[in-house]
């Protein structure tokens, strides 16, 4: 099934307009297409998103013509999908309804691409900030940046990480989280000059530096630079598995 047509099943299921039997299939295959699934979640954020209505203006009529001719390009005039054969025939008039739907929310996803933020928050590794506390009670400032990191505050762990990063650019656990903090905040330019840094050395974290350059990509929604670094990975490294798993779903 073509991305597209996925995209108006999605939608054509949500808002009610599946035949029982239809809808049986649909729902069976939801359970083992892990992109339809994401595109369910997708749909339902955009869709709330864009808030979308019906107004007999001019230039609503003007759009309508325009998704008409979109979702041409998809669907030929009078085909039905081959999840719909075996489902009693739908008109046409009402497919290129659901096309339309499918236009808007094919824009929609390519401008917010929710399922980018969605991908990057399952995939991080690095969702504690781990570091050898002192018995004293008494907290460095990078046991301090490491609370404050895992408490999802990562504004002010990076500024006291920056403070560390700055008076030695030779400890790799403070470059590693301090440019994990700078991803966080939207400072993908400044986190990747620093993680490139450690992936070009012989840290300990060259590979979880590598993924987190091909993560701070992928938020931004450039798929293939974040698969020329996804792909530096290599078999045997900690962070190779997850690292295949997101190509998957990138490509």
């Amino acid at each position: 099934m073509m991305y597209e047509e996925k995209l108006l099943t999605v939608a054509r299921y949500l808002e009610g307009d599946m035949e029982p039997q239809e809808k049986q299939q649909f729902e069976t295959l939801l359970q083992s297409d892990q992109e339809l699934q994401d595109l369910l979640d997708a749909y339902k954020n955009v869709h709330q998103t864009l808030k979308m209505k019906i107004a007999p203006s001019q230039e609503d009529k003007d759009v309508e013509a325009t998704l008409t001719s979109f979702g041409k390009q998809y669907f030929k005039q009078g085909a039905i999908p081959d999840t719909a054969k075996d489902a009693k025939v739908i008109s046409l008039s009402s497919y290129m309804k659901w096309i339309s739907v499918a236009a808007i929310l094919i824009v929609g996803l390519f401008v917010w691409a929710p399922w980018n933020t969605d991908l990057y928050e399952r995939y991080g590794i690095s969702k504690e900030m781990s570091v050898v506390e002192r018995g004293d009670g008494n907290k460095n400032n990078i046991e301090k940046a490491a609370d404050l990191y895992n408490a999802g505050d990562f504004d002010a762990a990076g500024k006291i990480l920056e403070k560390e990063y700055l008076a030695d650019t030779a400890n790799s656990l403070v470059a590693y989280y301090y440019g994990i903090t700078l991803i966080e905040t939207n400072k993908a330019d400044e986190a990747r000059r620093i993680l490139i840094g450690l992936y070009a050395g012989k840290s300990v974290f060259k590979y979880e530096a590598a993924y987190y350059i091909g993560l701070s990509y992928l938020k931004q929604n450039n798929h293939a630079q974040a698969l020329e670094w996804l792909e530096k990975i290599p078999q045997g490294s900690p962070v190779y598995e997850k690292a295949q798993e997101l190509i998957k779903k990138i490509r």
